[in-house]
């Protein structure tokens, strides 16, 4: 049951930070495609990591725009967006 709160978490973070700095509106169909469509990059090592490597900053092309993203590898999906 935790797994499915935190993953309702994350996706209500992002959807709320993408409404914020980019005024985009996401369902959580587009939350999981946004987390399929970046898990062949995850591990690059030109990719900015935080927190001791557990979180890594990656770059997406959104709706025409670049946004820059959150990936926790532990929890396996985008918890946040970056302005």
């Amino acid at each position: 049951m935790k797994t499915k709160k935190d993953y309702q978490y994350s996706y209500n973070h992002v959807k709320q930070r993408l409404k914020e700095r980019y005024n985009f509106d996401i369902d959580k169909h587009f939350y999981d495609e946004m987390n399929e469509s970046i898990k062949p990059y995850i591990g690059n090592p030109d990719i900015g990591t935080d927190n001791n490597g557990e979180q890594e900053i990656h770059t997406m092309f959104l709706k025409n725009r670049i946004v820059k993203i959150v990936y926790s590898i532990s929890k396996k999906r985008i918890t946040t967006v970056l302005p």
